[in-house]
């Protein structure tokens, strides 16, 4: 016990140490380099990075990314439940599915966006998008955790006579469930990234990726470099919560 605590302390001290030096190289770089517009003084930054949290439009357009992610991950999480329930009545059932699984995770993102944005347009492109990208990770994680069951279980599930509904739900759902965290663990970060990337080639308004495709075009770099640090903060936050389920439930 008393090692887990020292190591908690170093694991927290060198995070700590290593956030700081991020924080001098952005207030340094600016110094050397001479040029406010593309490496904005810190102060800059830091006024915008409050006028992300204290302006109402910011605001907005960050909430509505982040319902974009839940409402995405969300989608992802339950095709992944129900194409798991498939494989375990019937593995052919993945066989099937693979291949749309495949072109969803191989396809260029950039490709998939111009190509959404074009047919079903900015406001439900980036959704798409995001899904694409989040719902393969998940199926995958799922699928071989159900692979990973102990060879005993499986066999002694196959001699009783529960229905397979009743297995899976009751069974199989408990034993995969810290896969199941775990995947959503890799696909919050990741669906942020997608999901504003999406949003930035659809122009989705009020968005974070609007946010970005502005400060990109009048080259305020000040808030974008604002942005990276809220949506990094945003992310971290979200991954504690989820740590924290883990640690407490599983």
């Amino acid at each position: 016990m008393k090692h887990s605590t020292n190591s908690l302390k170093s694991n927290l001290i060198a995070s700590t140490i290593s956030f700081i030096l991020i924080l001098a190289l952005i207030a340094l770089v600016p110094a050397i380099k001479q040029d406010s517009q593309v490496y904005p003084p810190f102060i800059d930054i830091l006024e915008e990075f409050w006028r992300n949290i204290s302006d109402f439009s910011r605001i907005s357009a960050f909430l509505l990314t982040i319902t974009r992610v839940v409402i995405t991950l969300v989608a992802s999480l339950l095709t992944a439940l129900v194409l798991s329930l498939l494989y375990y009545y019937n593995k052919i059932t993945y066989a099937f599915f693979k291949p749309f699984l495949v072109i969803a995770k191989s396809a260029p993102i950039a490709a998939i966006s111009v190509y959404l944005f074009i047919t079903v347009g900015g406001k439900f492109g980036p959704y798409v998008i995001a899904y694409l990208v989040t719902m393969p990770v998940m199926v995958e994680a799922f699928i071989n955790a159900i692979d990973q069951v102990p060879e005993g279980i499986k066999n002694e599930l196959a001699i009783t006579n529960n229905t397979k509904f009743y297995k899976f739900t009751r069974i199989y759902l408990p034993l995969i469930s810290k896969s199941i965290l775990s995947s959503l663990l890799q696909t919050i970060g990741l669906g942020f990234k997608v999901m504003i990337m999406g949003e930035y080639i659809c122009q989705t308004k009020k968005s974070i990726g609007v946010l970005i495709y502005n400060s990109f075009s009048f080259l305020e770099m000040d808030v974008l470099i604002s942005v990276i640090i809220s949506v990094v903060i945003i992310v971290v936050i979200w991954e504690l919560f989820i740590k924290k389920i883990e640690k407490k439930y599983i």
